[in-house]
């Protein structure tokens, strides 16, 4: 029994990691290629494994996409959820930035230009960023803006506010990691983000900026 424990643990193992493969593969290749445009048959070539060792683990390729989207959903949860919301909101709102740089730099990097539009334009994935858009403004709503209102007697409408930081934060990152670099680039160019100094150093002057405002 002991022996047939560890075979099948070992098999157990073996099967997640190959899925675990399957899921980051088709990642990459989303994001150089764009969703649509990427095959079954692209995933499974560029690990050497068959089609049909495909579908022991996912039905169809939306299936797939959805659990690749399920995972970052979670890891910008889980990552929001790290951030003390016990500090003052000036803390909090400098901790949030900081997790959506990441978050932005670790989806934009190595994804083809004309990828990135196409994957934007995705219906399917429409529905993924609103989500997550909607998790943000939720965020910023409780811990930021009505604790900024209850600190200093604020009557601000939390919820135009909190859509207010989110659209500023994130029409800077995309204007500073894409827009900036599109004469430079070609449309089959990865995206490639190394330094963020200058981008941190930026988002300094706009946290200073919505902290003056509330107050």
């Amino acid at each position: 029994m002991l022996l047939g424990g560890r075979y099948l643990e070992k098999k157990k193992s073996a099967k997640s990691q190959k899925r675990k493969k399957i899921i980051d593969k088709a990642w990459e290749l989303f994001a150089k290629n764009g969703y649509e445009e990427t095959k079954i048959e692209d995933t499974t070539r560029e690990l050497g494994v068959s089609k049909g060792s495909f579908y022991t683990y996912f039905e169809t390729k939306d299936e797939l996409l959805y659990e690749i989207l399920g995972k970052i959903k979670k890891k910008i949860v889980e990552a929001l959820e790290t951030i003390n919301t016990n500090q003052k909101p000036e803390k909090i709102l400098e901790d949030y930035v900081k997790i959506k740089m990441n978050s932005a730099v670790e989806i934009l990097n190595n994804m083809r230009l004309d990828s990135l539009q196409k994957n934007i334009c995705n219906p399917k994935l429409i529905c993924f960023f609103e989500e997550i858009r909607e998790k943000c403004i939720d965020f910023i709503k409780i811990n930021i803006v009505e604790k900024f209102n209850s600190k200093n007697g604020n009557k601000y409408n939390t919820d135009i506010i909190s859509e207010f930081i989110l659209i500023s934060i994130e029409e800077f990152l995309y204007d500073e990691f894409v827009l900036k670099n599109l004469e430079k680039m070609k449309d089959d160019d990865l995206i490639n983000i190394q330094n963020t100094r200058k981008v941190e150093n930026s988002l300094k002057e706009i946290i200073k900026f919505i902290n003056n405002a509330l107050k």
